[in-house]
């Protein structure tokens, strides 16, 4: 049984991403999710294979441990998922909120999207059914956004970021020191 069931319906915030690497608006927006939304849980779940063709710099498993270091100082009211490695290729989002509804009916699922990507939710698989399997959460992202809720949040990028990297250039003010180093001591985003 997992750490987050519970005889009663509970609101789980559903944040995926490509996180290579996570980032400090990342964190922010799982930080508002679970304060000013009726989540009390966040589920990072790290994109396997991007629908979109978007291929990841960092492997899997390098994202995933720096997932788990980035959103580490949340504690037990975050947990980091591997899902989508043992779900089928490519990884949609639809067929990722059905395998946790599936497996856990008691929970209200929420997931949380920035405003940047809600033109490109008619390429979505499914959007319809995605949207009855969870309530949106859209967030602001660089600018304000009249489906959004709450704050605009930084238009920080993941790609200008690995750019940064390879150029040499600091970051340190955008990414999590435990993110950073591990992405540093492993190699990723410099060749």
């Amino acid at each position: 049984m997992s750490t987050f069931a519970s005889p009663q319906a509970q609101d789980v915030a559903v944040f995926g991403g490509s996180f290579d690497p996570p980032h400090c608006a990342h964190i922010m927006a799982v930080a508002y999710a679970l304060t000013c939304t009726p989540c009390r849980v966040a589920l990072v779940i790290p994109c396997f294979e991007h629908a979109f063709d978007k291929h990841a710099a960092a492997s899997f498993p390098t994202r995933l441990r720096m997932c788990r270091a980035a959103f580490a100082p949340f504690g037990r009211r975050v947990r980091i998922l591997d899902v989508e490695r043992r779900l089928p290729r490519p990884s949609y989002t639809v067929q990722t909120l059905r395998h946790l509804r599936e497996r856990h009916p008691e929970w209200r699922l929420h997931l949380v999207i920035g405003s940047d990507i809600l033109p490109e939710t008619p390429r979505w698989r499914d959007f319809d059914q995605v949207r009855q399997l969870a309530n949106l959460i859209v967030l602001a992202r660089g600018a304000p956004h009249p489906q959004a809720i709450g704050p605009v949040f930084p238009p920080v990028s993941s790609t200008a970021l690995r750019q940064a990297i390879r150029e040499g250039r600091p970051i340190d003010d955008l990414v999590p020191a435990s993110v950073l180093a591990l992405a540093l001591r492993e190699g990723c985003y410099r060749g």
